[in-house]
């Protein structure tokens, strides 16, 4: 490969993508923004690390500091992930091969700043990976590539970003290798389609035992994890998040009943006859596992609550 990478990245999904690169010798720069201080903390080790320089971006400042970064650099292509800030459309046409965003969400039907855990939530059987060429507003630009996963029932949020970094290294030899040979074609978004996913608010991540089925309950839960530590729940008056749960056989005609507990977890009915096994908790008391929600004294026939916001 002949070409001189940038990437612009803000979450740690990104970094098998890095590393990636820098095997292949084409990654010149790295630049991320100012507002996630965790993964800054860990990219600049990393960066360090293999000798890359690292930029951090300020919003304020940023079409002066991107275009410093791609000249001094001289940098012929960039990848995106996850960058919060909308990138200028001067500075856009400024690398010989543009921007290119790595979204984790089919386009233009998962647009926005959280389409993993949308996806997850909304029960699609099917989550895509869309490469697609930036342009002055967020997630509008043609496409290139749209790389399926097989969204399994059991994945959480975590384990689904997973597969979405490992898949982003196929999708960046195909990007790469397209263009190299001259033969990349895009595909324009039918934008009339658009649908733009916020991230997620309090009334988002609380469990509805009345209105979702075990399904959608579940759906929930995975999508929470780990990044919320969980879906919210509230039962005696104590509030706590069910980070992991899974579909039971039993039935329930009450939903938000406790129908047993035992060293398996907590069952507890939902709508429509049925019902979960709660394996893992987060509460005031740290993380609880099956065998250990004992402690919190709950009983058979207690129902959790509904949380009013």
């Amino acid at each position: 490969m002949h070409m001189r990478i940038g990437l612009i990245c803000n979450t740690h999904a990104s970094l098998p993508l890095l590393n990636w690169l820098h095997s292949q010798q084409v990654l010149v720069a790295i630049g991320t923004a100012n507002n996630n201080k965790d993964f800054k903390d860990d990219l600049t080790v990393l960066s360090s690390q293999i000798n890359t320089p690292l930029v951090v971006f300020q919003k304020d400042n940023l079409k002066s500091q991107l275009s410093v970064w791609l000249s001094d650099k001289a940098i012929d292509l960039v990848l995106v992930l996850a960058f919060p800030y909308k990138i200028p459309k001067k500075v856009l046409e400024l690398p010989k091969f543009g921007f290119y965003n790595f979204h984790f969400g089919k386009l233009p039907k998962y647009g926005g700043s959280f389409p993993v855990f949308w996806q997850i939530k909304n029960g699609e059987k099917e989550a895509v990976l869309t490469i697609h060429q930036m342009d002055d507003s967020f997630d509008t630009g043609p496409i290139a590539f749209e790389i399926p996963i097989p969204l399994n029932p059991e994945f959480s949020l975590g384990t689904l970003e997973m597969n979405f970094s490992f898949v982003a290294i196929n999708g960046a030899f195909l990007l790469i290798d397209s263009i190299l040979k001259n033969n990349l074609k895009l595909k324009k978004q039918l934008n009339k389609k658009a649908i733009y996913y916020s991230k997620p608010n309090l009334k988002d991540l609380i469990i509805n035992w009345q209105n979702q089925n075990a399904t959608q309950v579940v759906a929930l839960v995975k999508a929470c994890n780990p990044w919320n530590k969980g879906a919210y729940a509230r039962v005696e008056g104590f509030d706590l998040r069910i980070l992991e749960a899974k579909i039971s056989k039993n039935t329930s005609l009450k939903p938000g009943e406790i129908i047993s507990i035992s060293n398996d977890g907590i069952q507890v009915g939902c709508k429509d006859n049925s019902s979960i096994l709660v394996r893992i908790i987060f509460c005031s008391f740290g993380y609880l596992d099956a065998e250990n929600m004992g402690v919190l004294g709950l009983k058979q026939g207690v129902v959790f609550e509904k949380i009013n916001i």
